[in-house]
């Protein structure tokens, strides 16, 4: 229950966010899909508490693939967002990357998908100033608002991505929400086009096992994430250092003007399943708000001696 200190005009909301990016590829780049050479089964979680106001939970399974037949490869995504039980949203997608080759070196992926989208607007939890009486703490029928028409929308969306790479070097834009489907339940507004440019390079003291598609040695990975949704810009940059089996990373994640997060990841990958937990550190001065946002990441790998490619793997952070 939230008691809303004002009247109700929009209920809007961006997308539901995932530091552990790489742990959730085909929720940052379609174009990702079937990019490992495993078959991959993915399940992320994410909660981030507000004791003034409740809990925001993100959760996210997917499943790709790459199919030689097709020359690329395929996937699916089920995810749901809860904003304290008030706002819900739910996507499933489906996912098609065309993998191809530039040069002797140079490699490409094209990605696309389809994604049915639902955004749920739970009135009921809803608590106005004229129903809270501060004497007896009792709840009493409001007068202020009336419940909008609509309290569920039901959209087809669709996005789009590419990424290039090479033994090192991986970098990619996608653009999510090309349809903006309806999120507004008062005025129809849309959800405006999301656009993610994502680069890395892998820096290796070692070499890669190809066969067993892990890093021997160590290396590290500096990566940097732009994202840009309305009137909404996020600056995401960090480094991986890969100590096999062991993954460590720090992330820092501000505004174009303002610091936002300080991320501390730690993953264990092995050749058929990864585990990582990340913690996000508030840096905007809301910390005694928030308890820090928690998150979880296991991928199950299947099939990753059987799986043969005319591509190369794209060599790209597990988290």
């Amino acid at each position: 229950m939230m008691i809303l200190f004002g009247a109700v005009k929009q209920v809007n909301g961006q997308d539901p966010l995932f530091s552990q990016f790489y742990a959730n590829p085909l929720y940052l780049n379609p174009a990702l899909a079937g990019s490992d050479k495993c078959t991959r089964f993915i399940m992320n979680y994410r909660n981030q508490p507000y004791p003034a106001f409740g809990t925001f939970s993100s959760y996210s399974f997917s499943a790709d693939t790459y199919v030689d037949m097709l020359s690329g490869g395929i996937g699916i995504q089920v995810m749901h967002d809860t904003q304290n039980g008030l706002l819900d949203f739910t996507q499933a997608g489906l996912f098609y990357a065309y993998h191809g080759r530039i040069s002797r070196e140079w490699y490409v992926s094209f990605g696309i998908q389809t994604s049915y989208i639902n955004h749920r607007l739970n009135w009921d939890n809803l608590v106005f100033p004229d129903q809270f009486n501060p004497a007896t703490g009792n709840i009493i029928n409001t007068s202020a608002e009336v419940s909008p028409s609509v309290l569920s929308t039901h959209n087809i969306d669709f996005s789009s991505g590419i990424v290039f790479y090479n033994d090192n070097f991986y970098g990619g834009l996608s653009v999510h929400h090309l349809t903006q489907p309806t999120t507004e339940f008062f005025e129809g507004e849309k959800l405006p086009v999301k656009y993610t440019l994502h680069l890395g390079y892998e820096f290796s003291q070692g070499r890669r096992n190809l066969r067993r598609n892990i890093q021997e040695g160590v290396s590290f990975s500096p990566n940097l994430i732009i994202q840009s949704q309305g009137g909404f810009h996020r600056l995401n940059y960090g480094m991986y250092a890969n100590l096999e089996p062991v993954i460590a990373g720090v992330w820092f994640r501000q505004s174009f003007t303002h610091p936002n997060s300080l991320i501390f990841l730690l993953g264990l990958k092995q050749v058929n399943y990864t585990i990582s937990y990340s913690y996000d550190h508030s840096l905007s001065g809301f910390s005694g708000m928030g308890g820090g946002a928690h998150e979880l990441g296991v991928s199950l790998n299947l099939n990753c001696g059987g799986q043969i490619t005319k591509y190369r793997i794209l060599n790209c952070p597990p988290f």
